[in-house]
């Protein structure tokens, strides 16, 4: 009978897919997948069989979750998703015809059905490897529990208002109306107001059911906030010494229905977490650092360290891969129910099954446990990333057989999951991926550590910091779009730690040398410092100052900057640059003398046998170690500053490539400007302040548009080649006047690198725009120079000036106060005065365009 069941069901499937009919189920719902829902439409007319697929709830739930937005679930997925698409509205009389057909079996959809409508009441309670605790008290923490083992903790919750409040119908009757954020697998953001959600939770039976995971929920509910509080165990929070809008996310409000939940992840940026139930039951799986979850994979690309984790849901790990697992494979597990808080230490992978419908509250943090990992998952690079995540198979030459021949590694918490058939074939096979991918389960990272002979893996610092990429600049490489912080913010961050919290500065010490290679940059900043005669920097002057790109210090009253961003050719011609402005603003005594800082010294920090040692230079010729490390055509080698501002834009049109390691570094020490960095004080100011300060700038920025650019005297071959070049090719670069001509190559070679270069700030351009990027840029880069009118009323091109590239609101100095000083609390005429006292520092990215029009309105949006 099943036979003839079963024949009846391949008959009526070949019938109706023909030739398709040799693809798995599996593969065409993935096909279908693919297509839109109009023509996912017109597939269902073609037969039975399409029209079963096609028909499928979570098609449609993805095609629905394809739009962000406000959602509002109409009892189907198919039926939500055509009304969110305008595709047909609710009263069609299509939402009331459905049409069966018997003699189909799929495997494929009776398991997706079967997860959709299953009950979880039958899950034991725990296997109870998960302590569980009453409360304990800090020290009993930190040393039994934090970065050791998770632990369950039964009363930390027991004074909270939340634990009567936060019910499902509590919660409705006071943020019904409130939109919450959706978590779930589309690349939009979903929002549903929590009335409307709980009417989801009712109807649904979802394979993977939405999630309500919100980490803004303090903004749109904050009456929230005041129902919990963080428990005494977890409130030292090195993030919290940030300003809010740049700290990473860090909480979050969980609800979901039975057979919701999380799949296999570590905590962002390696921090520890702690997770309070509210109201009913989750299960729990954990393994410990460097042990990867069956049916996992760890995507590592070896270009930016991006990490990106492929896993089955929470339920369908549970259900077709826990099973298979044997005894001494399986996870810690725990059933947390309500009242009760888990603590989820530092790169501990973990799943979360919610068994019934669940509320609870969740936050992550850095202490003085984790700190170090935090700061080294921060740093550049793929290897250290990959052996955080997936432990020895990250690691070249390492296999399964080297785990197993290793006793101490098969204990049951210290061992890679890695000795069953399925992981052990991924862990033969090669990589078949794009070269920038590396995967954990099959990993190759290249020509790092040998020699690490018979070590087994350890989450301990000193071990992971082994591989780190050495050659890499921790402080101006491109950090990964998946940090949780990006540069500037992390330099900031660890600079506030060091100052504001004194007593734990050789643990922030130990964190900033992971980061951003503090050890070394200081080691340069003491020999500049015995060079010059300036005094040896204090304890509070060891890290660098600001957000740059460029490592910065305060010692005494001079500011030491070393050129790193960019490899060896921008940094030379950054300095190159800089000391030709400076010059030229002294011989012509330029207003802007009083408003940019007084060079003392600079040179090159050269390192060479284990010493670093310096090479004075003011830019004018070429030192023989700069020759020595630069290969580079200097394009100007005869003139007065061969590597100042005509050398820079023609090395913005060389081909060639830099390599960033080079042991040679331009830099420069200036008297430190008096007054405070605008960055700081701008949400001081008042509107008038601000409106003086921008009128000010407006003026200095003025005098640097007025200086003459240098003469150009001598102009290489490889100069006229690529002007050349431009103008035979199609960019109509010929009728542009000989000043612009290099501007306009200039630009054109930066246009073919502007994604890459718009990639490298990190998360905050979103990647829509920067993939459009270059649709918003003309064709013929030479459309950009304008003409003006002469003294004549003609039409010429306007004269190229000198433009500062980089006037951001932490390159403005304002001296003086701008607090009222008349007893009513008004600013008079001297207050206003004072911000005509301004000083603009780093001109480092000086370079040649149109000087602006209306330059007052201009530095009025900047600052605005």
């Amino acid at each position: 009978m099943e036979d003839a069941a079963a024949a009846e069901g391949n008959g009526r499937r070949e019938a109706a897919l023909g030739g398709l009919a040799v693809l798995p189920d599996g593969v065409l719902c993935a096909v279908v997948d693919l297509l839109s829902p109009t023509d996912i439409g017109r597939l269902a007319c073609v037969s039975s069989v399409m029209y079963i697929l096609c028909n499928e709830e979570p098609l449609w739930m993805t095609k629905c979750l394809s739009v962000g937005g406000l959602l509002e679930y109409s009892g189907s997925w198919k039926k939500t998703a055509l009304s969110r698409l305008n595709l047909c509205s609710e009263n069609d009389e299509i939402y009331q015809r459905t049409c069966h057909f018997d003699g189909f079996n799929s495997l494929h959809l009776y398991r997706r059905w079967y997860r959709c409508f299953t009950t979880l009441s039958n899950f034991s309670f725990d296997n109870g490897l998960v302590e569980r605790k009453d409360d304990l008290s800090l020290d009993q923490f930190r040393s039994q529990y934090d970065g050791k083992c998770p632990v369950l903790l039964t009363k930390l919750a027991q004074t909270w208002p939340a634990r009567t409040k936060w019910t499902i119908q509590q919660l409705t009757h006071d943020y019904g109306e409130v939109p919450f954020r959706i978590s779930q697998r589309s690349p939009q953001k979903i929002k549903m107001k929590l009335k409307d959600y709980v009417s989801y939770m009712k109807l649904q039976h979802d394979e993977d059911p939405l999630y309500i995971f919100d980490d803004k929920f303090a903004e749109s509910a904050p009456a929230l906030l005041e129902d919990y509080n963080v428990p005494h165990l977890f409130q030292e929070d090195f993030f919290d010494i940030m300003d809010y809008d740049q700290r990473p996310d860090f909480r979050w409000l969980i609800i979901g229905p039975e057979r919701s939940g999380a799949s296999w992840h570590i905590d962002p940026g390696l921090t520890s977490a702690w997770n309070t139930l509210l109201c009913g039951r989750k299960r729990w799986a954990l393994y410990p650092p460097g042990r990867v979850p069956g049916g996992v994979t760890v995507h590592v690309s070896d270009e930016d360290g991006d990490v990106d984790i492929e896993t089955p849901t929470s339920l369908q790990w549970w259900l077709d891969v826990y099973p298979n697992l044997a005894e001494h494979e399986k996870p810690l597990e725990c059933t947390q129910l309500p009242g009760e808080t888990i603590f989820v230490p530092s790169g501990w992978w973990h799943c979360v099954l919610n068994l019934e419908m669940t509320v609870a509250v969740t936050q992550n943090f850095v202490d003085q446990t984790n700190f170090e990992h935090v700061c080294l998952d921060m740093a550049p690079g793929h290897c250290h990333k990959g052996v955080c995540r997936a432990g020895l198979l990250a690691v070249p030459g390492k296999s399964i057989r080297d785990v197993e021949n290793h006793p101490s590694l098969m204990s049951r918490w210290n061992h890679s999951d890695m000795t069953r058939k399925e992981k052990r074939l991924k862990s033969s096979e090669h990589v078949r991926t794009s070269n920038n991918v590396n995967q954990c389960s099959a990993l190759e990272f290249s020509d790092i550590h040998e020699s690490l002979g018979d070590q087994v893996f350890s989450y301990d610092i000193g071990f992971l910091s082994q591989f780190l990429e050495k050659e890499k600049d921790h402080y101006s490489s491109v950090w990964s779009p998946t940090n949780s912080i990006g540069q500037r913010e992390a330099r900031e961050w660890l600079r506030r730690l060091w100052v504001l919290k004194s007593e734990l500065r050789e643990l922030i010490w130990k964190g900033a040398c992971l980061a951003i290679n503090v050890d070394k940059w200081y080691a340069c900043l003491e020999e500049i410092s015995e060079c010059h005669s300036l005094p040896p920097p204090s304890d509070d002057e060891k890290l660098p100052v600001g957000t740059g790109s460029n490592p910065v210090f305060i010692v005494s009253d001079n500011v030491i900057k070393i050129y790193a961003e960019g490899g060896l050719g921008y940094s030379v011609h950054g300095l190159g640059t800089e000391l030709e402005f400076y010059d030229l603003v002294q011989k012509l005594g330029s207003p802007l003398i009083n408003h940019i800082p007084e060079i003392i010294a600079s040179g090159f920090l050269v390192y060479q046998d284990g010493v670093y040692r310096t090479v004075p230079w003011d830019g004018k010729g070429i030192p023989d170690v700069l020759a020595k490390y630069y290969p580079l055509e200097v394009f100007y080698a005869d003139s007065c500053f061969p590597l100042g501002l005509w050398s820079k834009q023609l090395l913005g049109m060389s081909s060639s490539t830099d390599v960033s390691d080079k042991p040679i570094w331009p830099y420069m020490v200036t008297r430190k400007c008096k007054g405070d960095i605008f960055a700081r004080i701008r949400d001081t100011l008042s509107r008038t302040e601000i409106l003086n300060l921008a009128s000010s700038l407006g003026v200095q920025m003025r005098n640097i548009h007025r200086l003459p650019l240098p003469h150009v005297e001598h102009v290489s071959e490889s100069w006229n080649a690529n002007i050349k070049a431009k103008e035979s090719s199609t960019f109509n670069v010929a009728h542009v006047p000989p000043e612009w001509k290099q501007v306009v190559s200039t630009l054109d070679r930066r246009k073919k690198n502007i994604k890459k270069h718009l990639s490298n700030w990190g998360g905050s351009i979103p990647q829509v725009l920067i993939d459009k990027a270059e649709e918003y840029l003309p064709d013929d880069m030479s459309f950009l120079i304008k003409f003006v009118k002469d003294d004549d009323g003609d039409s010429v091109y306007a004269v190229p000036a000198w433009i500062h590239s980089d006037i951001m609101d932490d390159n403005i100095l304002i001296e003086g106060t701008t607090e009222p000083r008349t007893s009513t609390g008004c600013t008079t005429d001297e207050d206003l005065n004072k911000m005509d006292v301004i000083h603009i520092i780093d001109f480092s990215d000086l370079s040649i365009g149109k000087q602006p029009t209306n330059i007052l309105h201009k530095e009025q949006s900047l600052i605005f």
